[in-house]
């Protein structure tokens, strides 16, 4: 808060950079090609480069319900991520952690059943990609924009190492990640 003789706590000039450090599938269950549904479990791991020297940021660590302010923290910014193509969508896990003397790593684990349009024309010998989409709701003309971003040296994609369904579908494409 600020005091009638502070000045007032102004937007951010630019878009956070939220670096995309770790991607993890846990696991992939039912795929439905009449629903045109899938369900999986995420784990979703973000860096805010600097950000244990960001005071904004800072406030209201992993408070359960953060409240916006023109510089909002990163536990607010953190409950602005969503799943547009999810159908049904739960959190298990979110929080900031700081980790070395200078970042902030923003936590997701979810679990959720997503809406994805399967081409089935080549049945049974099709061959589908699953897709799971993460935006902010923190506009680009917005006080608080977000801007992900990543680096192949530290982003880490994560395959499923135990998939229930293997006798009826086959997964041979690596995971990828398109910004």
């Amino acid at each position: 808060m600020f005091t009638p003789f502070s000045a007032p706590p102004t937007p951010r000039e630019r878009p956070l950079a939220c670096e995309v450090a770790r991607i993890d599938i846990l696991h992939i269950s039912k795929i439905d090609q009449i629903e045109h549904a899938f369900s999986a479990r995420l784990f979703i791991q973000l860096i805010l480069r600097g950000g244990q020297h960001d005071a904004a940021l800072l406030e209201g660590f992993n408070e359960p319900a953060p409240e916006f302010s023109l510089r909002p923290s990163a536990t607010w910014l953190l409950h602005q991520f969503h799943f547009p193509n999810a159908l049904k969508l739960e959190f298990a896990e979110r929080k900031v952690t700081k980790m070395g003397a200078d970042d902030l790593h923003m936590i997701l684990r979810v679990d959720g059943t997503f809406l994805q349009h399967f081409q089935l024309h080549d049945f049974p010998y099709d061959s589908q990609t699953l897709q799971v989409h993460l935006s902010s709701h923190c506009a680009n003309e917005g006080v608080a924009p977000v801007r992900f971003k990543w680096s192949p040296f530290t982003v880490k994609l994560q395959r499923p190492t135990h998939f229930a369904l293997k006798d009826v579908w086959e997964l041979d494409k690596p995971v990828r990640l398109d910004l």
